[in-house]
């Protein structure tokens, strides 16, 4: 799993729900006090605002708790990746205040924890493959929180000291 084994590795904790719990109180931490104006603020040309970011990171976590609700129920069947420049531009985050994309992760995230607390031991352990990779239940739970960790520091490496 070489793709998402970045991400993995940006977990912050082998429980699931700690890591998925801090992934998402400092994404709210470096998001609440930037404006409307700095949420449509991007680095540089051809790269995502922050409004962008936000909506990218909602859109990620639904689709990989629907692969681990496919996995963790069994599901034997391949599952396809999917293009995120597309769902980006299709997202309408541009229109989006910030607090309505906060209230959205807020909903997504805790829908996600909720899910993950809710499984049986033996279905966390299950596999299935999406976007041509091997994955566990639990991977995927690492695999959001990680992708969290890795955009929150984009946010703070590219995006705060330019704001």
């Amino acid at each position: 799993m070489p793709y998402f084994d970045r991400y993995i590795a940006l977990s912050t904790s082998q429980d699931i729900e700690t890591t998925l719990v801090e992934s998402h109180n400092h994404l709210i931490q470096v998001i609440q006090p930037l404006t409307d104006v700095q949420m449509d603020f991007a680095y540089e040309e051809e790269k995502w605002s922050i409004k962008e970011l936000m909506q990218h990171l909602i859109d990620t976590e639904r689709i990989f708790v629907y692969r681990a609700l496919r996995f963790a129920r069994n599901d034997k069947t391949e599952l396809p990746g999917y293009d995120h420049e597309t769902y980006n531009s299709e997202s309408n985050a541009k229109q989006k205040s910030k607090d309505q994309l906060l209230k959205e992760f807020v909903a997504v995230h805790r829908a996600t924890i909720m899910f993950f607390n809710q499984l049986p031991s033996e279905a966390i352990d299950r596999n299935g493959i999406a976007s041509g990779e091997k994955m566990t239940v639990n991977q995927i739970a690492h695999i959001i929180a990680g992708h969290t960790q890795h955009h929150l520091s984009i946010i703070e490496e590219r995006y705060l000291p330019k704001l």
